[in-house]
């Protein structure tokens, strides 16, 4: 089995792999067929956390959405001071928000699948952060769309759009980058057709 050929091989780099600690995901797949490393078997997870995200074998948006939604409310709620400052500009504090919030909120949004429902989540709790800076609170009334021109917001779901196409560029640079090194064929996405290029 592939798995033993790695411990084998992981061993003569003095490396070894803990059977007890090491835990397998699926997903998309049919088989289930289960994994054994040096004789014992390896645990099967339906989901875990991997460098502060949950992965899980349906996906996991959903709830590494709230996770994220909880991790950036207790950072909002740490900065209460900030946000009650009269000393501040609101300009500041929108861009600390920014910095200190909305970086928590996002952090690997580009891989996320994200719904309508997820969406309307991630921006009522941005909308609640905005009007608590802004001091809005009922009687006074303003829209969404108006509260963001003013705070220099755009919507969420855009936000995250552009993200996730950053993201895209970044991995074609770093693909092409690697095929330029190391003089390996990648796979031409601009074009309608399969195609393949070669560094020169």
């Amino acid at each position: 089995m592939k798995l033993d050929d790695l411990w084998k091989e992981s061993k003569k780099a003095s490396l070894e792999i803990n059977s007890s600690k090491t835990e397998e995901i699926r997903a998309n797949t049919i088989v289930n067929q289960g994994l054994r490393l040096n004789g014992e078997n390896i645990k099967r997870s339906s989901d875990f956390c991997y460098l502060c995200s949950i992965v899980a074998e349906n996906g996991g948006t959903s709830r590494e959405v709230n996770a994220r939604i909880q991790k950036a409310r207790e950072s909002f709620s740490k900065l209460r001071r900030v946000w009650l400052s009269k000393s501040l500009r609101k300009d500041t504090q929108i861009r600390i928000l920014n910095a200190c919030v909305k970086s928590v909120l996002l952090y690997e949004c580009e891989t996320w699948h994200v719904t309508n429902k997820i969406q309307r989540k991630i921006q009522t709790f941005l909308n609640r952060c905005l009007r608590y800076i802004s001091r809005i609170w009922w009687p006074n009334i303003i829209s969404n769309k108006d509260l963001w021109k003013v705070k220099g917001q755009e919507d969420i779901n855009l936000e995250i759009r552009k993200r996730k196409f950053r993201w895209i560029g970044h991995t074609l640079t770093l693909r092409r980058l690697m095929s330029y090194i190391y003089g390996a064929p990648i796979l031409d996405v601009s074009r309608s057709h399969t195609t393949t290029q070669h560094s020169r």
